[in-house]
């Protein structure tokens, strides 16, 4: 993408966060998001077929290069501090409670604190969405991501699947997947409407104490 058309999108998908943290994306029009950007219909419709599509292609874009850094899982030392540097959103709570330490090895501390970071990043955004709700297509922004990390280090760690449900067939495999992603957006959600957003660090940990241990395992 030339520096060109970057500026126009980069526009149009400021324009299309401002807006979507004002009412319900389901009643953004292509209008409004032109209007509010000063880019063309024409130019618009060279980067998304509709406001919905725009927004989240550019959060699922956003979540998925945060997210990349964890494409191979680290050891849970070195996760433990990458899972520290990554949260950098203003408002942290930097007094982490001695629960939330108890989670800090977790394999996954690390892209569940990047996962939440994002999500608490945009929390006005995801909270309008549907008068509270997730849509299907910004609940799919969050789940891909998550289902896409799970089955990888699924795949690299076979492992880790207790006895009860080895060997995993497809089926069982994209269930337990499915299952643990599912579970993780139900629990942002619950804490974006719920919880204090300035606890992060408690936030993480209910996450990952919540999940099913195996998970966790690095054996």
């Amino acid at each position: 993408m030339d520096a060109r058309t970057r500026r126009s999108r980069d526009a149009l998908v400021a324009a299309a966060y401002a807006l979507a943290e004002q009412r319900d994306i389901a009643t953004i029009s292509v209008t409004d998001i032109t209007n509010a950007s000063g880019i063309s219909r024409d130019t618009f419709y060279r980067h998304a077929c509709d406001p919905v599509d725009l927004i989240a292609t550019a959060l699922h874009a956003e979540l998925a290069e945060a997210i990349e850094q964890f494409g191979d899982l680290l050891d849970p030392a070195e996760t433990a501090a990458v899972s520290h540097t990554a949260e950098s959103a203003p408002g942290a709570n930097a007094n982490a409670s001695t629960t939330a330490l108890s989670t800090t090895n977790h394999v996954f501390a690390g892209p569940t604190r990047v996962f939440l970071s994002h999500v608490r990043t945009h929390a006005t955004l995801y909270r309008m969405a549907a008068s509270g709700s997730l849509s299907g297509r910004l609940r799919s922004v969050l789940i891909e991501p998550a289902r896409e990390i799970l089955a990888n280090h699924l795949r690299r760690h076979p492992e880790i699947v207790p006895a009860a449900l080895a060997p995993l067939s497809e089926t069982t495999f994209a269930m337990a997947v499915a299952y643990a992603a599912g579970g993780t957006v139900a629990a942002a959600e619950a804490w974006l409407l719920t919880g204090d957003l300035d606890d992060l660090d408690g936030a993480v940990h209910a996450v990952l104490a919540a999940s099913p241990q195996w998970w966790g395992d690095r054996r």
